[in-house]
């Protein structure tokens, strides 16, 4: 008879009223034979989120100041054997955190030291939230763009967790990380995570890329091999045809995707030219 560990799910947030419900109940409406600890880790929300979270679970801390620290502070004080990092605005399956555990109930031969990354299908409500899924859910077999999201606590620990000084690209450095010591990263067969797209509007997206824009080179001081192929746009070409029969039943979130890329390139290159000045 197999023995199901603990697992604690860490969600940060802030300012997250309008998702926060959602995301707790799909972790509450997990089908798992072992016990699921609920962990929010909140940034001084000004809106109800911290209200809403305590509806699902007393285990709601206040701490900042970016996801790096909310996340490694849960990670401290988690009780379970494995940790899953997930974000307010996802949404899991029911068998979810069964699936992760299976690949360390049942192994692959010949695989040591997983750590999980979980594929992601996206949704969106408004305009700009239906185009930037479209654009994401073309990635769904890009391995190079997906971070693990579920790791044996212990192991999260020796490796250091998430650095705190990076704001953009912090998972993808921690699955590096642990690739340098020799984990091998594995992917969700069945399970997605539900992404739901922001409703902010295209004034306040695109604030928000510059700002990762901006914090971006941190990563790229450490892994710039690693960024020069996540951002190369001769992949993103590449998985954009290859995904011509999804694109063309939507030509105009198609254009309006291609557009936002396009923008947020000119911004990275703007960025850029003011840095070398």
């Amino acid at each position: 008879m197999k023995i199901y560990p603990t697992v604690s799910i860490i969600v940060p947030t802030k300012n997250e009223e309008q998702n926060i419900g959602r995301c707790l109940k799909s972790i509450k409406r997990q089908k798992y034979g072992g016990k699921i600890e609920i962990i929010v880790v909140d940034n001084f929300s000004e809106d109800k989120t911290v209200k809403l979270a305590k509806l699902f679970t007393k285990k709601v801390f206040l701490q900042g100041s970016e996801r790096s620290t909310q996340r490694n502070f849960g990670a401290q004080i988690a009780k379970g054997k494995y940790l899953l990092f997930i974000d307010a605005d996802m949404e899991l399956k029911s068998n979810t955190v069964t699936e992760c555990i299976s690949f360390y109930l049942y192994p692959i031969p010949y695989t040591l030291y997983p750590i999980l990354a979980l594929k992601e299908h996206s949704q969106g409500t408004t305009f700009w939230g239906r185009a930037l899924a479209l654009e994401r859910n073309c990635y769904h077999d890009a391995t190079w763009l997906l971070g693990a999201r579920f790791f044996p606590k212990k192991d999260f620990l020796k490796i250091g967790g998430y650095d705190p000084k990076l704001i953009a690209a912090e998972d993808w450095d921690l699955t590096l990380r642990f690739a340098k010591a020799g984990y091998s990263t594995q992917i969700s067969r069945i399970s997605l995570i539900t992404h739901h797209e922001s409703k902010d509007s295209l004034s306040k997206l695109l604030q928000k890329e510059l700002y990762y824009i901006r914090n971006i080179k941190n990563y790229q001081k450490k892994h710039p091999k690693a960024l020069t192929i996540q951002s190369n746009l001769a992949y993103r070409l590449a998985v954009w045809i290859k995904s011509w029969r999804k694109l063309i039943n939507h030509p105009m979130l198609t254009l309006a995707f291609l557009w936002y890329k396009l923008t947020v390139w000119i911004l990275w290159n703007i960025e850029k030219f003011n840095e070398n000045r």
